[in-house]
């Protein structure tokens, strides 16, 4: 149990030191957020627009400029959170290959990610829900920002398949833009005078529009809609489950295990709990190195980040696994 803590614990480090050194997508929340709120309630007339609300199936007259403000914050926070699992996704690709043929537990790379997802996505919500709060006051603002929530998260497992899916990153970029737009401007009134129409149920951001104006003008709480969010999700959860998966393949052979002589009994191929390695970096030349005594896990994660860093020609260490000790740690 402790030693599978230490695997999530070390695999959830490199997503929060991949998501920190993505220093466009935190521009991106702390700059392009405000700004567009601002925007449209600058911009945006508040005439009536016709919206169809589901949980009751009638059509409300609602505030141009207010309703707005939901699909423009949607909008915002699908695509912040989207470019962001993606590109962490798609730049950690290699890393994550690495580590899993060096033996790192695929398991616990996964749960780090979708862990970094869920965190990323309630601050992102909560800040966009802020910015909204500044300017107009929903009847609901906590289901308003449980909305914005459910549609990061949405938008957030697309990020995640297209970084294991596609092989370049502009791709991926122009693919989450242009999904966002045409989900978007399919929902809004403002944009799409049929919006009420029976396709916009198979809309990745259906059920998160449907909770936003429930937040602002109902005191109401549409369960069956908001439910399509989470399917969403576990759906792009497992098509990426299976993409690292495949991904993470190691092409190799296994050895044939050897023969066992006597009483000598040949050492498993998978590590116990208690061992250690110890890793020597040739500094220098072939005298002047630096080694250090660590935890199998730990000691795997470096030998992948090194080699990462030595094949994109970073670095001009060469590493030296001295072997493996059994150790009680």
């Amino acid at each position: 149990m402790i030693q599978r803590t230490s695997y999530f614990r070390t695999a959830a480090g490199f997503e929060v030191i991949e998501h920190a050194r993505n220093r466009l997508a935190i521009v991106l929340v702390a700059v392009f957020v405000p700004v567009w709120i601002t925007l449209i309630t600058v911009m945006m007339p508040e005439r009536p627009l016709p919206f169809r609300y589901r949980a009751t199936d009638e059509v409300l007259q609602l505030n141009g400029m207010h309703l707005t403000l939901i699909s423009g914050g949607l909008n915002a926070v699908t695509l912040i959170v989207g470019f962001l699992m993606f590109s962490v996704t798609y730049r950690s690709g290699p890393f994550d290959r690495r580590l899993v043929a060096a033996g790192y537990p695929r398991r616990h790379l996964l749960a780090a990610k979708m862990s970094a997802l869920m965190l990323s996505s309630v601050l992102i919500s909560v800040y966009a829900a802020g910015v909204i709060w500044l300017y107009w006051k929903p009847e609901q603002w906590w289901l308003l920002a449980l909305s914005l929530f459910t549609s990061a998260l949405t938008y957030g497992g697309i990020g995640i398949v297209l970084g294991v899916v596609l092989r370049g990153e502009l791709e991926g970029m122009f693919t989450i833009i242009m999904i966002s737009i045409i989900d978007v401007g399919l929902e809004s009134p403002v944009v799409n005078g049929s919006a009420s129409g029976d396709l916009v149920h198979f809309l990745p951001m259906y059920g998160s529009m449907q909770g936003g104006v429930a937040a602002g003008f109902t005191s109401g709480f549409p369960t069956r809609q908001l439910l399509l969010a989470p399917a969403w999700w576990l759906g792009c959860a497992l098509i990426g489950l299976v993409a690292f998966h495949l991904r993470t393949r190691v092409h190799t052979r296994r050895a044939r295990p050897l023969p066992v002589r006597g009483t000598e009994q040949v050492l498993a191929q998978r590590p116990g709990p208690g061992e250690s390695v110890h890793v020597c970096v040739k500094m220098c030349d072939e005298t002047c190195t630096a080694g250090d005594h660590m935890p199998l896990y730990q000691g795997l994660a470096v030998l992948a980040a090194l080699s990462a860093e030595q094949a994109a020609g970073n670095a001009e260490q060469n590493v030296y696994p001295l072997g493996r000790r059994t150790s009680a740690m």
